[in-house]
């Protein structure tokens, strides 16, 4: 099977430290809502109601909960930490389950935020903004268009200093192989919700 876990967050993280992502884009999010019109360096939008990740960071792999995971198709599936990220990361493999498909998360470093992303935008072969989820500002910033292949990943404003890369691959089975900008988009919006419950 196919699933490369996460080495397009690495890739993701590379070009936005200066040099270039790998995902996809397309997908409808869940609870979407638009962002404030009011926008940040590179035309970045600003983020309104800046999300507390403390507790995130401390624990990336409860950000989604059994539940979540089985709802979105991965049942019984726990996260590992993502060592090898630059920010604390998690990622959830169900390439040994019948699922076929992988989801994971990695909170941005300082200086990786939404607008270092705009401020790279013409690096990207494939750069589009996406519908905001749950008010959060969300963009598809490709090195490597593999959405074909059912990968996608999405880079989503924490706040204005702050953003959370989410990746998503699948193999032929997977079930959001043929749309994983959908798969990514469903997967934020169930960590979004999470870390929103948590906030202090």
């Amino acid at each position: 099977m196919r699933i490369r876990t996460i080495a397009a967050g690495t890739a993701a993280l590379a070009l936005l430290a200066g040099c270039s992502t790998g995902g996809g884009t397309t997908g409808t999010p869940t609870n979407a809502t638009q962002p404030t019109s009011t926008s940040r360096g590179g035309g970045a939008p600003k983020v309104s109601s800046p999300l507390n990740l403390t507790a995130a960071e401390a624990a990336p792999c409860s950000v989604v909960t059994p539940a979540q995971l089985a709802s979105y198709g991965l049942p019984g599936v726990e996260g590992s930490l993502n060592s090898s990220s630059a920010g604390a990361g998690c990622k959830w493999s169900g390439s040994l389950t019948a699922a076929e498909m992988a989801a994971g998360m990695i909170i941005l470093p300082a200086g990786t935020s939404l607008s270092s992303t705009y401020a790279k935008k013409d690096s990207y072969p494939v750069f589009e903004e996406r519908p905001a989820i749950q008010g959060y500002p969300a963009v598809v910033a490709l090195a490597v268009d593999q959405r074909k292949d059912g990968d996608c990943d999405m880079i989503v404003g924490a706040s204005d200093e702050r953003a959370i890369l989410f990746t998503y691959v699948s193999d032929e089975k997977g079930k959001y192989f043929a749309d994983p900008c959908a798969g990514v988009t469903e997967f934020a919006n169930l960590a979004i919700t999470t870390i929103k419950a948590g906030a202090k």
